[in-house]
């Protein structure tokens, strides 16, 4: 099997830094000094070819979707073979990949998100809890499961004993916004704590957690303050871009989200820098403009 990457940021190199020393992998990356191959010998070379490019955010927060559009024109344009599956590793808002399917129908489409740390990407992606597969339907055709068998044998090759969830696009984008979305408003809970235990001396902080998660419920990630960048509240590429692109959306459908507002104030407060805004292409869009 032959594997193709387009985007070779920090969840394209993770997934080349896994399967390499099993397979042939080609990479495109519109950086000259990331791409070792042109995309239309990525897209007519490969059996599978994963789509890792950045989804950032609009200055009024609404996700730009432009970098993953563009990428999907190009693909229709040079693609010359038929039994390519393409696997958006993009975070999208629900919705988003079906669009992508209506346009191309001819290609087939499916959406596994990642659920890697910047710090660590290589080793979370060696070591998945699980393996999110989203299709067209939930897999009532023919198409959809020779994608599925395609993408579960590329991942059984690579990897042992695999969890799989199959669903469909928008169960499976929703997903990925569940982990990213409750993380962040871990993050800005355990700092309104940690605000008020700076105002009473006579709390112990270390200890405070300590017997928190102590509680199995609880889970021991996100919960150090300041975090592993030295800093109050949630920044990175991922965490802000992703909270304000899911409330916009929600708002197109009639909702407001308290909470995830609420996460989002206070991270404003305890990290008033708003240091992701200079990740320019990544969290926030370069054009700076609603697409």
């Amino acid at each position: 099997m032959k594997l193709g990457i387009i985007g070779n940021g920090f969840v394209g190199n993770a997934i080349a830094h896994a399967f390499i020393p099993c397979m042939e992998v080609k990479i495109h990356d519109k950086n000259e000094e990331r791409s070792y191959n042109s995309l239309e010998e990525v897209v007519n070379d490969s059996d599978v070819v994963f789509v890792s490019v950045p989804t950032p955010m609009t200055m009024d927060g609404i996700i730009d979707l432009s970098i993953v559009e563009d990428v999907f024109v190009n693909i229709s344009k040079c693609l010359q073979k038929e039994d390519t599956v393409f696997v958006l590793k993009s975070t999208v808002v629900p919705g988003t990949t079906r669009k992508l399917k209506q346009k191309y129908p001819k290609l087939s489409i499916v959406f596994n998100p990642e659920f890697l740390t910047e710090r660590h990407a290589r080793f979370d992606f060696l070591n998945q809890s699980r393996i999110i597969l989203g299709f067209e339907t939930d897999l009532d055709d023919s198409n959809n499961n020779l994608a599925s068998s395609k993408i579960k044998k590329l991942y059984d090759y690579r990897f042992s004993g695999n969890s799989f969830v199959t669903t469909n696009y928008e169960t499976a984008e929703m997903i990925k916004y569940f982990n990213n979305l409750f993380f962040a408003v871990k993050v800005s809970f355990m700092n309104e704590m940690k605000l008020v235990s700076e105002k009473v001396p006579q709390i112990n902080w270390d200890k405070a957690v300590r017997g928190f998660v102590m509680d199995g419920r609880v889970g021991d990630s996100h919960l150090q303050v300041p975090g592993p960048d030295g800093k109050k509240g949630f920044g990175g590429s991922c965490f802000p871009k992703d909270i304000n692109a899911f409330m916009t959306y929600a708002k197109s459908i009639g909702l407001d989200l308290n909470v995830l507002n609420g996460a989002w104030e206070t991270n404003l407060y305890v990290r008033p820098e708003k240091d992701w805004e200079n990740l320019k292409g990544r969290a926030v869009s370069s054009k700076g403009e609603t697409q």
